[in-house]
């Protein structure tokens, strides 16, 4: 077999093309997991752990490549018209077309990647393109590299990596370029890819009333911004767009906060009498994914870091942390790994709207295993309470059938919750129902309980820091909250001038919830 010898550049374009490439689609296919579970099937080949910011990476040093393919192409095609090629072997039509179709998917790929990274409104139709996109590439590299492999054996990749000769100094001087290229490129981006939202001052005097609607003329002050984020199970495409606007009095920050959700999801793992008992209605809950019977929620993220991958705390896979319990659904653990804390506001529509809270939790570093608990979590944890509580309204969790702790008190009281689709309130006050026994149980088959006991009307403590209530109307949840700006509690994150902010919708899905790339910055006015 006869090879053209290749340039220095090309040698160099094409082996970082190999490893981009094979580093994208592998970190790709992990992220994919969180919105195609069927890619489970393959989950050991993949990397797990921190896989967002070698994806960016590898997305950036093949958008390069791909830019300087096109120039190299052009100057090859100025080259050839003075001094025209011998004609290819037979095979060097077929691989021409095949890498024709080739470039033509890597640069849907590319395109579509960075559609999704800008935050477009496009999304779902971009995350489809972006990954058969993907699937496109990884064909092209069986029908092109496997055919050259199969024709021409192990030999071929002499011709296609970088060698040391005599002529070294132009390599290096390359290599040093390209890399000081990237690197540049690299900081510019990891530097300005946010999105900034303003929080303008208001006086200490203003009054707002933490009840789901902006209804104060204060509201007017703030600069809302529009965040597109994806990938959430039950969402029309996946999608659901956040609209997001913020106003501080310089003791607290205001937020009023509305995102698309098509349902008002409040059957929350509903108890149903059956035959033998009782059995917790649920699709996934047993391997804590449940989608079906479950609360919506919102979730926000607080850091001082700005790193990708929700400040660096998204973990992918079923066991990124060797050493401690894999996660049952195989989509990753949150924590984090250095000594900060990272903030984590969640809101549920069931067991905390009706407190007027949102549950002031925490991601630091992977907790120890406790003996007894049935879900590992990792680094995410609630802060810490005084007292107030909700509680699941079972002794000890089945598949099958369990055993209530508190059961109506008599026919009436569990009457009312019958009307499901027009009763809005699926939790339990502690003594509006009584200890569960057999002879109490009297209720048919058929019968609705809602899973959630209340032993008290909210939570106090580092738990309560974040006021909150949310009012769902035309497809859209409407919810403003407060908190302090700096609580002082180690487990919280102050409110200033540079941290960053992801956020997340769950529209009744227990962990498949939407996100977004781009980092929120708050700037704070005076």
């Amino acid at each position: 077999m006869a090879y053209r010898p290749k340039s220095t550049l090309w040698t160099i374009l094409h082996s970082a093309a190999i490893i981009a490439v094979v580093c994208s689609l592998l970190t790709g296919l992990r992220i994919s997991t969180l919105s195609k579970p069927a890619i489970l099937h393959i989950e050991e080949l993949l990397p797990q752990g921190q896989v967002h910011s070698f994806h960016f990476i590898s997305a950036i040093l093949l958008s390069s490549i791909f830019i300087a393919y096109f120039i190299y192409k052009f100057k090859t095609l100025l080259e050839n018209l003075s001094n025209p090629p011998e004609k290819s072997a037979c095979t060097a039509g077929y691989h021409k077309i095949v890498t024709r179709l080739g470039v033509a998917c890597m640069g849907l790929m590319l395109v579509s990647g960075w559609g999704l990274f800008i935050g477009s409104s496009n999304s779902a139709i971009f995350r489809q393109i972006h990954f058969f996109g993907a699937t496109g590439v990884f064909l092209y590299i069986f029908m092109h590299a496997g055919v050259y492999l199969a024709t021409h054996g192990i030999q071929v990749a002499g011709q296609v990596l970088p060698k040391v000769t005599s002529g070294y100094k132009p390599t290096v001087i390359t290599s040093l370029g390209v890399t000081v290229i990237l690197f540049t490129t690299w900081i510019l981006i990891h530097n300005e890819s946010y999105f900034n939202l303003a929080i303008n001052k208001i006086s200490a005097n203003t009054v707002i009333e933490i009840d789901g609607f902006p209804r104060e003329s204060a509201w007017k002050l703030a600069h809302p911004i529009k965040i597109h984020t994806d990938g959430g199970a039950n969402f029309y495409n996946g999608k659901s767009t956040v609209n997001i606007q913020a106003l501080h009095n310089g003791l607290e920050v205001y937020m009023h906060i509305a995102w698309e959700d098509p349902t008002e999801s409040l059957k929350h793992l509903p108890l149903e009498k059956i035959e033998k008992g009782w059995k917790i209605q649920q699709q996934g809950f047993h391997s804590f994914n449940e989608t079906k019977y479950y609360e919506d929620k919102f979730a926000i993220l607080i850091s001082n870091s700005c790193d990708y991958g929700a400040a660096g705390t998204s973990h992918l896979g079923r066991k990124p942390l060797s050493n401690m319990p894999a996660n049952w659904h195989g989509k990753g653990y949150h924590y984090s790994t250095s000594s900060k804390r990272h903030d984590l506001w969640h809101w549920k529509a069931v067991r905390t709207n009706q407190m007027y809270l949102a549950d002031d939790s925490y991601i630091g570093n992977p907790d120890k295993v406790r003996p007894g608990a049935r879900r590992y979590t990792a680094g995410y944890l609630q802060d810490g309470k005084e007292s107030g509580a909700y509680l699941m309204n079972w002794a000890w969790y089945s598949p099958e059938v369990i055993t209530p702790k508190r059961i109506p008190k008599n026919q009436r009281s569990a009457s009312a919750i019958q009307q499901a689709d027009v009763n809005p309130d699926w939790t339990i006050p502690w003594f509006d129902y009584q200890p569960y026994s057999e002879n109490s149980d009297i209720y048919p088959l058929g019968t609705l309980m809602p899973s959630v006991l209340y032993t008290s009307n909210r939570f106090e403590g580092d738990r309560a820091d974040v006021r909150a209530h949310a009012v769902w109307q035309d497809g859209i949840w409407s919810m403003e909250m407060v908190r302090k700006l700096n609580t002082n509690s180690p487990l919280d994150v102050a409110i200033k001038d540079g941290v960053c902010i992801w956020v997340s919708a769950f529209d009744h899905s227990q962990v498949a919830h939407t996100r977004h790339s781009r980092a929120i910055k708050l700037e704070l006015t005076n």
